[in-house]
């Protein structure tokens, strides 16, 4: 298994970025690489969604917790790989700490982690400002 952690602190409450991040439905609004999302709306483990980065093919996902407002975990179902991505919210004193933890597992998992996880943990900090920004303007 490859494992990748990244941790930042927001000024945003749990409870916004929870809200935010569980919005599948609205993650390309966030800005970034998505291009776009198709989900019932539901976060009961093993909801199935899907999403289509720019330019990338589509990726069907699945919900495997979503317990508020401290905890989002979804996973990538690839060709002979799967891709674990956990956002943690926990509160301290300065704000928010945003942990994401991205885990690679299966037969492919060197490639995925190659081709995927790794960009996506380089980008883990700006992703979680952008996160909080948009948690920040919702109603």
């Amino acid at each position: 298994m490859r494992r990748h952690v990244s941790e930042t602190v927001v000024t945003t409450s749990p409870e916004k970025l929870f809200r935010a991040i569980s919005d599948i439905s609205n993650w390309p609004q966030r800005g970034g690489d998505l291009e776009s999302t198709e989900h019932d709306g539901s976060l009961s483990p093993g909801t199935r969604f899907s999403l289509k980065p720019r330019g990338g093919p589509r990726v069907a996902m699945s919900v495997e917790a979503a317990e508020a407002p401290h905890r989002f975990v979804d996973l990538a179902h690839f060709p002979l790989g799967k891709m674990r991505t956990t956002h943690e919210f926990l509160e301290e004193k300065a704000g928010t700490r945003v942990r994401i933890t991205i885990e690679v597992f299966g037969p492919l998992a060197f490639l995925w982690d190659h081709v995927v996880a790794k960009k996506q943990a380089s980008s883990a900090a700006v992703e979680t400002v952008a996160l909080a920004r948009y948690a920040d303007g919702l109603q």
